[in-house]
């Protein structure tokens, strides 16, 4: 049997683990503070507060009550704090919903949480107006309202287990997870990152994670919880290596959270001999995360580097391992179990791994969410109440187990090997993916009549590919660009996949059943022969030259697609930090042009790239 567990002393009353009752405790403390820094605007903690309790109290009096949702759609922002805080203060679970994700999917994601009100500015707001019976309130709205505590105060009914905030991933059956998460759960996260990394007045966190992360959550309640600052990146620039490295410098930012991609591109497109000692804790994670990457932080930054694992179902993470500054590490584990953790490593029939065996990973504690908002079945299938597993004993009472899909096994000393995934889930540049989503929505573009989608390549080569089996009397020829730009309309763009395949037929198993391995292996064979050959030849070079049609073969060449569309992001396709010097180097030898990596990173889609290169032709010598 392998067990790994871990606990801590639990408050005794629902007060202690409510995000409320505890950011009152602390504010009343200290109102004067600094809370939120946002470019030349600062908010003290009296401030900040006053702001939250307006919304609050707008919220309420349009009917928002304790169990409600709240959709927050706000760019990262002073006023995207005040809505996420303003949303939990007036008893309601905040949806986050990225501004940037395609209309179609918001409203859908808006039509599956059911929320009582939307929280925009005035520009936005209008994307809700097809909604009936939906309250938007904008900022300015809400700031008309009086700050006032005492529904806060006389919630004799609120409960430590009411969620605090629905985070949506992908789902396999076309339609997105939304899982719930309770005041319990984020308390008990916040505190076990507050146990082994301590914030305190003097620190300062960067929050730049998008809003559809869970970590975005850690961004904000453990620094404002823990006394210490927000410092809000700009929207749009959480890639921008040139502008994190500025806030992290000049605003004195101690502590920081990093994808493992974002944090490699981070110290490639910076000066290698640029140091970040000012840097207490860095916390990485989403990722496979390599030692060499590990080695090359610990080379600039005295400061700790710590690898996080954990699904949004548990609550930002649930295991975490310092890196020892080794310079023969070989393997990067993710950790053992955190406080108010326990971990369960079973076999196929749920019965405990031996010792150093692999095996599926089951979570259980104080940060499992409360399973999916309106998915009882796909609740009950992978939050599993520990008494229904004869084969593991000594769980806590009541205890309910995630089933994680992830594969692991166990160190002697209780720490955890990431082994992979044991189904289709796959990670892209660390978003989860469900491709059976994918295939759902590509079964509804016109024309389609089967769609199987399967990711190929590993690491930073990973990408999706898509086979789609035409309608009879469908012509297959113009299938692969019509079913894109319907995906691009319904699915973010980094769920699309990056080549689209017309097949007479999906290839089966003998036993009937879809034969992926063979459509991995097709898909990365026509990758292979899909990448083109460098030309010998180029246009000749010149301000007025088609600047656009070379990047568009440059990307093609690094990015290994066929084409590319003057609004396709180059990180949607696949880009990531080497891609980024590969494109650039090449650019700058075809161009004859002092190109910086930051143009990539600040204007990522082929038309808007192509033009800041003409801009820098224009205004700078060529060689």
């Amino acid at each position: 049997m392998t067990t790994v567990q871990a606990s801590a002393d639990r408050p005794s009353t629902d007060a202690d683990h409510r995000l409320d009752a505890l950011l009152l405790e602390r504010w009343e403390r200290d109102p004067a503070l600094p809370a939120i820094v946002s470019g030349e605007t600062v908010l003290t903690v009296g401030e900040l507060r006053d702001r939250i309790l307006r919304t609050a109290a707008a919220l309420r009096a349009h009917g928002v009550r304790a169990g409600d949702r709240v959709v927050v759609h706000h760019d990262r922002s002073v006023e995207f704090v005040v809505a996420v805080l303003g949303a939990m203060f007036a008893g309601a679970a905040h949806v986050a919903l990225g501004v940037d994700d395609p209309p179609q999917r918001t409203l859908r994601a808006v039509q599956d949480c059911a929320p009582r009100a939307v929280l925009t500015n005035s520009a936005l707001r209008e994307r809700f107006s097809g909604v009936p019976d939906l309250v938007v309130l904008t900022d300015e709205e809400c700031a008309t309202y009086p700050p006032t505590l005492e529904p806060v105060r006389d919630a004799s009914d609120a409960s430590a287990d009411d969620p605090v905030a629905v985070i949506h991933t992908s789902g396999s059956t076309g339609r997105p997870r939304a899982s719930l998460i309770s005041h319990r759960a984020l308390v008990s996260r916040i505190k076990a990152l507050q146990t082994t990394h301590r914030m305190d007045e003097r620190d300062r966190m960067l929050h730049h994670t998008v809003c559809t992360f869970d970590m975005h959550l850690g961004e904000l309640y453990w620094p404002l919880l823990a006394g210490a600052t927000v410092v809000i990146a700009a929207p749009g620039r959480h890639r921008d290596a040139d502008h994190l490295a500025e806030l992290i410098r000049d605003q004195g930012i101690t502590t920081v959270y990093f994808g493992v991609s974002q944090l490699e591109l981070f110290l490639l497109t910076r000066d290698p001999a640029e140091r970040y000692d000012g840097l207490r804790q860095m916390l990485t994670g989403g990722e496979v995360l390599g030692p060499e990457l590990v080695k090359r932080f610990h080379s600039r930054s005295t400061a700790s580097l710590t690898n996080i694992y954990g699904p949004s179902e548990c609550t930002i993470y649930c295991t975490a391992w310092v890196l020892p500054r080794d310079p023969d590490l070989d393997t990067v584990l993710i950790g053992p179990a955190i406080q108010d953790t326990e971990l369960w490593i079973l076999d196929e029939k749920g019965t405990p791994v031996a010792d150093g065996e692999p095996g599926e990973l089951y979570i259980g504690g104080a940060g499992v969410a409360l399973g999916y908002l309106n998915r009882p079945e796909l609740t009950a299938e992978r939050f599993l109440d520990a008494e229904l597993l004869p084969n593991v004993p000594s769980v806590s009472p009541n205890c309910r187990l995630y089933r994680s899909g992830d594969l692991v096994r166990a160190r002697p000393d209780g720490a955890l090997e990431f082994l992979g995934r044991a189904d289709r889930q796959v990670k892209i540049r660390g978003i989860r993916i469900e491709p059976g989503e994918i295939e759902e929505t590509a079964k509804r573009c016109t024309g389609v009549g089967q769609a199987a989608v399967v990711a190929h390549g590993s690491g930073a080569e990973k990408r999706l590919a898509a086979f789609v089996v035409p309608e009879e009397g469908v012509a297959p020829g113009s299938l692969p660009s019509s079913v894109r730009e319907a995906l691009l309309t319904w699915l973010p763009p980094y769920m699309v996949p990056s080549a689209i395949e017309v097949a007479d037929e999906l290839p089966l198993t003998p036993n009937g059943k879809l034969d992926r391995r063979l459509l991995e292996t097709w898909a990365a064979k026509r990758s292979a022969e899909s990448a083109p050959a460098r030309p010998v030849q180029h246009a000749p070079v010149g301000v007025d030259m088609d600047v656009e049609s070379v990047v568009s073969e440059v990307w093609c060449e690094v990015l290994q697609v066929s084409e590319v569309g003057r609004d396709d992001d180059f990180f949607d396709l696949g880009g990531d930090s080497f891609k980024v010097l590969r494109v650039v180097e090449t650019l700058r030898e075809r161009l004859r042009a002092d190109i910086p990596l930051a143009a990539l990173l600040l204007e990522p889609t082929a038309a808007d790239f192509s033009e800041e290169l003409r801009r820098i032709m224009a205004d700078g010598p060529t060689d």
